[in-house]
């Protein structure tokens, strides 16, 4: 039997903070490093390199998709999973990562609405320096992802105190915090993981899973 070789996860990490210094592109920093030390293939995405337009549907229908729209689209959507780490705004998540996701959900081919979302895998992280840590956008900012056909898994995390929060290499300092992190970054790993290999794993179990002489169902050795 030929060997099967599973493909690593593609997991972006959005900041919806391009302040310099932010807390929350430290957090999504520190995020990455977990993801790549699992085996992922990681993009840390900055949105300061694509200068969106305030969604406007006249602006859209007299020039169309902006060019850097159809590149974050097409940069996106060969991820197999988003880790997404936002200020709180009022409450809400940045109003930064609500435009860049409203022009996501544009341009899409007839009959594929939210094309660029569907089938990806996400969390959503918060830091502030504010005891609560952001965690106030957290359930908004899961709640737009899923509308738009994200499968958001239910472990977030909140850092608070975000001054104190990361030490000089941007890891967390707080060790509760940090195994936080990793166990959000591992469930997301591990998901986007099973999807992206999907048919090689049914393949697999087709291959040892073979009917039996009562209909019944014989199991490789050890099993």
């Amino acid at each position: 039997m030929s060997a099967i070789s599973l493909r690593k996860p593609a997991i972006a990490l959005i900041s919806g903070s391009i302040r310099d210094g932010s807390f929350n592109t430290k957090l999504a920093s520190a995020a990455e490093r977990i993801a790549s030390s699992l085996g992922a293939k990681t993009d840390l995405v900055d949105l300061s390199a694509y200068d969106l337009p305030v969604y406007n549907q006249d602006f859209e229908a007299n020039n169309g998709i902006p060019k850097a729209a159809a590149e974050l689209k097409t940069r996106l959507g060969e991820q197999d999973a988003w880790i997404v780490a936002s200020p709180e705004y009022n409450g809400f998540p940045t109003p930064l990562l609500v435009n860049t996701f409203t022009w996501l959900s544009r341009g899409d081919p007839q009959g594929q609405m939210y094309a660029t979302f569907s089938g990806k895998t996400a969390i959503v992280l918060s830091s502030s320096p504010g005891a609560m840590g952001g965690m106030r956008s957290l359930n908004p900012l899961g709640t737009l992802l899923a509308n738009c056909g994200t499968n958001v898994l239910a472990p977030s995390v909140a850092v608070g105190g975000a001054f104190k929060a990361f030490d000089d290499s941007g890891d967390l300092v707080d060790e509760r915090q940090k195994k936080m992190l990793e166990l959000a970054v591992e469930s997301v790993f591990l998901t986007a993981r099973d999807v992206a290999n999907r048919e090689v794993t049914c393949t697999l179990i087709r291959q040892h899973l073979t009917p039996g002489e009562y209909g019944g169902v014989s199991l490789p050795e050890g099993s």
